[in-house]
């Protein structure tokens, strides 16, 4: 057992299942292994070995952002290019968890952990696996579009572009097989859409935030849906109710500060 999230502790780990996504599956199948939430987006794919071009800086801040993932998680190695006769194939993970936030906050918003709330469009990802090759996820660089909650060690401002990670994604390996590595139930934004998100730093003097689990939702034609599927209830609701409903949540949060 181990701290995943301020708010959040892993019970059992993960367990994976290897799925190819071939002729053999209904459309339905073959959407559900690439989108492991009800409303998620596609993966973003990345490669295996290529190396991003990054400043040196944005390296080491890198390096010590991975120190959090799980170098005890299986190896992730080159498949061949065929799974199960299939050269595409997905890895769902199954994560228990129970919750350690504040009980006073509504399901689903967890403002009282967060470290910043904002209305935000993901402009692009990038996919990137561990040094240790143990763990996939993304860097989602998303452009501020309103500040719901202000990150108080941050001077955000709309129109600015921020990190924010989420675990998963895909890779393209050298032998061409490409492998999804998704968690059940935890949606991957979409490139281009509006998302309501709630962040969290796990490194404070570090610019890039990770994307809390259970949570986020999905601005559409003036409805929200939601990013994860534990958070249902806000299924199809207006998105002004919504962001209203969360900003009286992080006004009483704010109210409960000593």
């Amino acid at each position: 057992m181990y701290k995943r999230l301020p708010f959040f502790i892993l019970l059992f780990g993960t367990a994976y299942v290897s799925g190819a996504v071939g002729q053999q599956n209904s459309p339905q199948q073959k959407d559900r292994l690439h989108r492991p939430s009800e409303h998620s987006g596609l993966p973003v794919v990345g490669e295996f070995e290529t190396k991003i071009a990054e400043s040196p800086q944005d390296q080491e801040r890198r390096q010590v952002r991975e120190k959090r993932y799980g170098d005890h998680l299986p190896l992730i190695t080159d498949p061949g290019l065929n799974v199960n006769g299939q050269t595409e194939s997905t890895r769902i993970t199954f994560v228990d968890y129970v919750s350690m936030g504040n009980s006073s906050d509504p399901r689903g918003i967890p403002v009282s952990v967060s470290t910043a709330v904002v209305v935000g469009t993901i402009l692009s990802g990038k996919c990137f696996v561990n040094k240790a090759h143990t763990f996939v996820y993304t860097d989602y660089q998303v452009r501020i579009d309103q500040i719901l909650k202000p990150d108080p060690m941050a001077n955000l401002a709309v129109g600015d572009s921020v990190i924010a990670s989420r675990d998963g994604g895909a890779l393209h390996f050298p032998s061409g097989h490409t492998a999804n590595f998704l968690h059940m139930g935890q949606g991957m934004p979409e490139i281009g859409s509006q998302y309501v998100l709630f962040l969290w730093k796990s490194i404070t003097n570090f610019p890039e935030y990770e994307i809390i689990i259970d949570s986020g939702y999905h601005l559409k034609s003036g409805r929200a849906y939601p990013l994860d599927d534990a958070n249902s209830q806000y299924n199809d609701v207006d998105a002004n109710e919504l962001i209203g409903e969360i900003q009286t949540a992080i006004a009483a949060s704010e109210g409960a500060k000593p």
